[in-house]
């Protein structure tokens, strides 16, 4: 064998041995997008299922062999036909009541106030157990005051909604009742609890409200 064929024989096998490290590079590039394909098909069947149980276990937090108290909606007096009605986006946080353990934070949400023309004033509002890992209870009448800057504060006359053994995680809507003279159109509303007290001036000629401060 000559050294020109030499040189070609080396040529090819080399020539070879590339093509055949090239086919071994993609069947190995396509075996690993396979496997990865795999694992992120595994990966959304596990993320789905999670969902799914994180939503069932919303559903019936306290499992299937326990009773959940019922949350009936409260019974809705508003809007009547001459109310008139302030949406508002009124926020405060509170500790669940003892008689429930383990206490934990309670999120309340105002979401309006209306005053009927026989004086009805209605607070609606949501109350949110995102961090409760059992049942708690608060009593909303402990949140709410009419302010009386001649005398005492005026308190709920009527609580709507079922508050004594809230399901954890979940939002639970209820009204508070009070009951005003039918002329009068602004009145200045107590919320919160302990050192989260605040003030707010309600003008329902203007339906605006507006966070104040007293004394």
């Amino acid at each position: 064998m000559g050294k020109f064929d030499k040189t070609i024989y080396v040529i090819v096998v080399v020539f070879a041995l590339l093509v055949l490290s090239g086919f071994y590079f993609i069947f190995d590039k396509i075996g690993n997008l396979r496997t990865d394909l795999k694992n992120s098909e595994l990966s959304s069947q596990i993320l789905e299922k999670r969902v799914s149980d994180f939503e069932t276990a919303n559903q019936n937090p306290a499992g299937n062999n326990q009773e959940i108290p019922s949350n009936p909606p409260p019974a809705n007096i508003l809007p009547k036909n001459d109310a008139v009605v302030i949406n508002t986006a009124i926020l405060f946080e509170t500790q669940s009541n003892p008689a429930l353990q383990p206490q934990t934070k309670i999120t309340v949400l105002v979401e309006k106030v209306a005053k009927s023309g026989d004086g009805t004033v209605t607070l609606s509002f949501r109350t949110f157990t995102n961090d409760a890992s059992t049942y708690s209870t608060i009593e909303p009448r402990d949140f709410f005051e009419i302010v009386n800057l001649n005398g005492e504060n005026q308190r709920p006359l009527e609580v709507k909604g079922q508050f004594t053994s809230i399901p954890p995680k979940s939002a639970t809507a209820g009204e508070i009742v009070f009951k005003t003279e039918t002329m009068q159109n602004t009145l200045i509303l107590q919320i919160g609890g302990g050192e989260n007290i605040k003030f707010y001036e309600f003008n329902f000629s203007k339906k605006t409200y507006k966070e104040t401060v007293l004394g």
